[in-house]
């Protein structure tokens, strides 16, 4: 771990040794809202800018302009891509989880895929052909504009 420690970070360590203790705890929290803002920024955008993700949407496109729907091979494909993106998900909100006490997941990411993925598998249950392209449409429209969505990545000091 010392072999990390470089000349930024020896100067950081004795600068924050210098600061009253009050100042010391405001130096803490701004870090931690730091570190919380760059959570949102990386949780887009790990699922929303994730090359596998975003192949597997379109092919999922794909599936449904054939004339005759395969539930099997559609039903297959939406379970991909939910796996894929909790996945995707927990992979940084565990890291930094580990980092900032009592994160806040980012609910932006977590109701877009409870709302989408449900509204998919109530779709497939139903075997409507018509339900389900118009939940795969709205969801890969969800997906679309919200790996577009460029206010997240904004990091602003308060």
């Amino acid at each position: 771990m010392f072999a990390d420690i470089g000349l930024k970070d020896i100067e950081l360590l004795t600068n924050y040794q210098k600061l009253t203790p009050a100042s010391q705890r405001e130096l803490q929290e701004y870090l931690r809202y730091l570190l919380c803002k760059q959570y949102k920024r990386d949780v887009m955008a790990a699922v929303f800018h994730n090359k596998l993700l975003i192949n597997l949407l379109h092919s999922l496109l794909h599936l449904i302009e054939l004339e005759e729907l395969d539930l099997q091979q559609i039903t297959r494909r939406v379970m991909q891509i939910k796996e894929l993106y909790y996945a995707l998900f927990e992979k940084v909100h565990n890291k930094y989880a580990e980092l900032i006490e009592d994160l806040d997941s980012n609910e932006t990411v977590k109701e877009f895929g409870r709302n989408g993925f449900a509204n998919l598998e109530q779709a497939l249950r139903s075997q409507s052909s018509s339900r389900i392209k118009m939940e795969i449409i709205e969801f890969y429209q969800g997906f679309d504009t919200l790996s577009r969505h460029r206010g997240m990545c904004k990091i602003v000091a308060v």
